[in-house]
């Protein structure tokens, strides 16, 4: 069992890391595990990649979206107000450009604020995949 002996070398340098031990030494033991836990990042201006889902149409107004962005919240039944945008922005469904005074959707604002707060989707984007 290579992971057995893995795990027990870890457990050795902190054990004699609180035992005030060399930190070097503990280092040493403990790079070829720090070394394989290294992950590439994505880049700063990357784009997120969310599942967006419209589930229901509660009104003329009011629909029901499914949200989840696996870095940062997952919303599974909230609701979203039709409105007109006031900046520019991009469809969280389609991708398409949002201009200001576009008839958009957005997360319905409460307490605490959504974290997907600034999100919009387009009003014909959402009229095209609405159910029912």
């Amino acid at each position: 069992m290579q992971t057995d002996l893995v795990d027990d070398a870890c457990w050795c340098a902190a054990l004699r890391l609180l035992d005030g031990g060399s930190w070097a030494w503990a280092a040493s033991r403990l790079a070829p595990r720090v070394e394989a836990a290294k992950v590439r990042g994505a880049p700063t201006d990357a784009c997120r990649e969310c599942v967006v889902r419209v589930l229901d149409r509660v009104s003329t107004k009011v629909v029901v979206v499914y949200w989840c962005d696996a870095t940062s919240c997952r919303y599974g039944d909230q609701l979203w107000r039709v409105g007109v945008s006031r900046r520019r922005g991009r469809c969280a469904l389609s991708g398409a450009l949002i201009k200001a005074g576009d008839v958009v959707y957005r997360p319905r604002q409460g307490r605490p604020r959504p974290v997907n707060a600034a999100a919009m989707m387009l009003a014909s984007e959402v009229e095209r995949v609405s159910p029912g």
